[in-house]
């Protein structure tokens, strides 16, 4: 029995000849089934059961089709959930507004089985992609491009992307330029930063190999805000700006799941940012060392050494140098780090995290 096999169905339909034709049809191709005579039956037993599609007539007592779809936004499980309407009608009006909706596909009553299969099929395989964890290296950015090519019908991606070399301290992009392409981190480090007049430097983030940036001037179809430089020798795949909007615009089910897999750190380096606005010089370099640890600290090790200099610190924290390198030598005194030879290492991780609080 195949993956989409094991998928489970709800079917909400008032007509009992119609609802019971499509379970008995879908039962015998191996889908698990629930049914539902009305919309707010229907609504019940998806918030209860989590199905992995849903076939809904339109016109319905109690709550209709459109009620039922506006009603499953408010679900978060739900809302990636294929939903394919079941309808006699066939006006152009009907379908436009189920697809505004939101709403994956159409079958018009009366429905052959091959019709009822290969539309449930297709919608099943495309939310596979919502489903699978792509690794967040080289393989898993090919992988997942060859999915979204295969699910998102599109054929127009490049075969072959560019991997660039970039020394330690080259600059990839500066505060105004053209965003032209995605860029994915496929070893080493960048950071994120932006100068201010004098020339003084605050990172916003630090990336690490697995991770995507660039995105931000793309989405807003603006200018780079920041600017990205190599903190070691770094290799990036650029992603061409036009491969980036295919896959954003695609369909849906690709859409989410792109967003998701290139957006994964943004909310931490959000938090990063209002904790430096309002913390202590002291806690600003424990946050800062306590950010760059969580970022770079490989599963299982129990101990941490890394490489940055007081003046990426300092631009880290939002500190001048001198106040960095007075709270580091506090730190090392209190015995919560070690340094060596240009290199910090934490040794009492709790400590340092009671101090930050």
């Amino acid at each position: 029995m195949s993956q989409l096999n094991n998928n489970a169905i709800l079917i909400i339909d008032d007509s009992s000849d119609m609802r019971e034709n499509a379970n008995e049809l879908l039962e015998l191709a191996g889908y698990k089934t629930y049914t539902a005579t009305n919309g707010k039956e229907g609504l019940d037993l998806a918030r209860k059961h989590k199905p992995d599609l849903i076939l809904c007539d339109i016109m319905m007592p109690e709550l209709d089709g459109y009620g039922v779809l506006r009603a499953l936004e408010n679900i978060p499980e739900m809302v990636s959930t294929p939903f394919v309407f079941l309808t006699a009608k066939a006006e152009r009006t009907d379908f436009r507004k189920g697809m505004d909706l939101g709403a994956d596909d159409y079958i018009t009553k009366p429905f052959s089985g091959d019709d009822l299969l290969r539309v449930v099929s297709a919608r099943l395989k495309k939310s596979l992609l919502l489903k699978k964890n792509f690794e967040r290296n080289i393989n898993g950015l090919t992988d997942f491009i060859n999915t979204a090519k295969i699910q998102g019908d599109i054929s127009l991606l490049s075969g072959n992307k560019t991997i660039k070399k970039v020394r330690r301290k080259e600059m990839i992009f500066m505060e105004g330029d053209s965003p032209n392409y995605l860029y994915f981190i496929v070893s080493g480090k960048i950071k994120i930063f932006k100068s201010n007049e004098w020339g003084k430097e605050y990172i916003v983030d630090i990336q690490k190999s697995g991770d995507f940036f660039g995105y931000i001037a793309l989405l807003e179809d603006g200018n780079h805000k920041e600017s990205a430089m190599a903190i070691d020798n770094t290799e990036i795949a650029l992603i061409p700006r036009n491969d980036f909007f295919q896959l954003l615009h695609s369909n849906k089910e690709v859409s989410i799941k792109f967003i998701k897999y290139i957006s994964s750190s943004l909310a931490e380096a959000e938090d990063k940012l209002l904790k430096l606005a309002y913390n202590s010089a002291r806690k600003r370099v424990a946050e800062a060392l306590l950010f760059v640890y969580r970022k770079y600290k490989e599963e299982g090790k129990t101990d941490f050494t890394f490489s940055l200099n007081r003046e990426n610190i300092s631009a880290l924290a939002g500190i001048s140098p001198e106040s960095v390198s007075r709270n580091l030598t506090d730190f090392r005194e209190e015995g919560l780090i070690l340094t060596e030879n240009g290199t910090i290492k934490i040794v009492d991780y709790k400590k340092l995290e009671n101090l930050k609080n």
